[in-house]
């Protein structure tokens, strides 16, 4: 018998920009557009510009997937807020669970928008990449990431360039890319089709259709992207589920 694979949080992305004293926010339905071409209506020059010192903000929510099979599996509990104002609690209940349900919870990377929210599962082992946990120290700091896991259960780690069965049908895959230790996760459904929750190695659609990823990438970070991605293509997926976009069937685009 296969897995149950949902969405409980669909992503949102928004930018945002200091005009005088007031934060001003900006939407735009299609992702693309939100992700880089809102940057340069904003006067933001990636050429120029380093993405945290400009005048650029970032307040997305991640994809929240639930995979229920032996385990109750939680992959990307998601931003702080989400978490902390009910939201994750709301989003499991539709599926007729609880955070206290939860067996696992895996984060593909270390963002706060991926990451943030799995202190709200407290006591639940947790499933990073290797080398992921320290990549968290260096941009949190070492009391601020030793605080997070230490309110989690065991610290799991994904071996790099290796995967691991978390339960029959579901394993995390290395990744890495976006982040130095990325994870995915591939699982195989009740109907016997492969769904990949590919995190930000696929932040849109179009990154794995058309391989168009952000300019802020290194020249480094994109051939780790590509690799990684060559390996999730090479798993032909049914469904994928990417970090910043809906899920999509990419036999069928």
């Amino acid at each position: 018998m296969g897995n149950q694979i949902d969405v409980v949080i669909q992503p949102v992305v928004l930018r945002f920009t200091l005009l005088d004293d007031e934060v001003v926010y900006f939407f735009a339905a299609d992702t693309e557009a939100v992700l880089d071409e809102m940057e340069l209506m904003m006067g933001i020059n990636p050429e120029k510009d380093m993405l945290f010192d400009s005048n650029l903000g970032f307040l997305p929510v991640s994809t929240t997937v639930l995979i229920r099979g032996e385990k109750n599996i939680l992959v990307d509990p998601g931003n702080t807020h989400t978490g902390f104002y009910g939201q994750l609690g709301i989003g499991l209940k539709r599926f007729g669970v609880t955070p206290g349900d939860i067996d696992l919870v895996v984060c593909t990377h270390c963002h706060h928008d991926h990451m943030g929210s799995a202190v709200s599962i407290p006591g639940v082992d947790i499933v990073l990449g290797e080398g992921e946990a320290d990549f968290c120290e260096e941009l949190y700091g070492t009391a601020d990431t030793e605080a997070r896991l230490s309110v989690m259960g065991r610290l799991i780690e994904v071996g790099r360039g290796e995967e691991l069965e978390l339960m029959p049908g579901v394993a995390a895959i290395s990744t890495p890319g976006h982040t130095p230790g990325h994870i995915s996760v591939v699982a195989e459904n009740e109907d016997g089709e492969r769904v990949i929750v590919a995190g930000d190695t696929v932040m849109t659609r179009g990154e794995y259709t058309d391989r168009t990823f952000s300019h802020w990438y290194t020249s480094g970070q994109l051939r780790e992207l590509h690799s990684s991605l060559d390996r999730l293509q090479a798993l032909q997926p049914d469904t994928v589920m990417p970090g910043h976009d809906r899920a999509f069937a990419p036999r069928g685009s």
